[in-house]
């Protein structure tokens, strides 16, 4: 009417109902005038929220799909690094026919478990290969050890009595070098031996080897003395705790001066004090003797280290057999100077649990 041309939107209630006008202006030929459309502001919010109902439904449904395959991903990367973990921890723990699979997951995953298995393969090998040598080596020399000691005593009739002290410092050396030999064997059983413990009455294992070893205390003027309370079980290699209870008490002989003590000492399961926070029990065999300098103590559980001035007789290989024995047995074990002189050697052992 004014000569202008716009479109007009508005809102009016018709009939009591709320509704959206809009206006568009026309001019066919001539004649001016517009189109005005009515609809109701129900259905135009109706059809509003369909709108966004779709865009909603195609939205969950795009994310849902990303999701499964997403998931999907990640079991597909992930299940193969989960097997590759678990077979590195089980050859970890001494479990050498263990192999990881080598036909799910990615090609570089794929790549990486076949290096494995032919790593572990190889390891099998050369483990095996170190374990035939070392039985079969520890056989043929302990065959002709075993013929030189007879071959020695055989002699003892037809030599003079300045030479006897001679034969009978042979006939300890050939021993010394024999059980040498079989403590070698020994150890290297104790480091290749797969971690499969038993429960083992620590207490038991105590009392059978002060009694064994009472006599040779005797004959040296040491006592063996045993306090503290009962341990019970712990958790070993089979046959271990027998050669660690055994060893220390050698060793502390070795080492008592006479008319001295040896204090086997034993402290029962402490919450929370083994290496990993398990419960654990600890084993002292303390003696009276010298002690060891600190460097000393480091370097006794070397293979073959000797203290200065200690005396004949050993191999010097009993405390790394029992640091290997230990090890095995998920342990622990240390050196600490005794109150006043000595040595305080300390095994630490986990505390055998049973299920309930």
């Amino acid at each position: 009417m004014r000569g202008h041309s716009h479109v007009g939107l508005r809102t009016a209630v018709l009939g009591g109902v709320p509704s959206l006008s809009i206006a568009v202006p026309t001019q066919p030929a001539a004649v001016r005038g517009a189109v005005r459309v009515t609809i109701p502001e129900a259905r135009r919010r109706a059809s509003v929220h369909r709108v966004w109902a779709l865009l909603a439904a195609a939205g969950a449904a795009v994310l849902l799909v990303v999701t499964v395959a997403a998931f999907a991903l990640a079991r597909w990367i992930s299940r193969p690094v989960h097997a590759l973990e678990g077979a590195t921890r089980m050859l970890a723990d001494g479990v050498l026919t263990t192999s990881a699979p080598t036909t799910t997951g990615p090609p570089e995953l794929r790549r990486l478990a076949a290096t494995f298995n032919r790593t572990a393969a190889r390891l099998q090998a050369l483990i095996h290969a170190q374990r035939s040598f070392t039985a079969h080596a520890s056989h043929q020399l302990k065959t002709p050890l075993a013929a030189l000691r007879i071959r020695l005593e055989n002699l003892e009739p037809a030599i003079t009595d300045d030479a006897r002290r001679n034969l009978a410092a042979a006939l300890t050396e050939a021993d010394r070098l024999t059980d040498m030999i079989d403590t070698l064997l020994q150890i290297t059983r104790a480091e290749h031996a797969p971690e499969r413990l038993i429960v083992a009455d620590l207490d038991v294992v105590i009392t059978q080897r002060i009694v064994a070893l009472e006599p040779l205390a005797r004959r040296r003027n040491v006592r063996l003395a045993l306090t503290g309370s009962p341990v019970g079980e712990v958790d070993a290699v089979p046959g271990a705790l027998d050669q660690i209870v055994e060893n220390l008490l050698a060793n502390a002989l070795r080492a008592a001066p006479d008319r001295s003590t040896i204090t086997v000492h034993r402290c029962p399961a402490q919450p929370g004090s083994g290496p990993r926070g398990e419960p654990a029990v600890e084993l002292h065999v303390i003696d009276q003797g010298e002690g060891l300098t600190e460097e000393q103590r480091r370097l006794a559980f070397e293979p073959f280290w000797r203290a200065p001035g200690s005396p004949k007789g050993g191999t010097g290989l009993g405390l790394a057999l029992v640091r290997q024995l230990t090890e095995a047995c998920a342990g622990q074990v240390a050196l600490r100077p005794a109150a006043g002189t000595g040595i305080d050697a300390v095994v630490r052992f986990r505390a055998a649990t049973r299920p309930t």
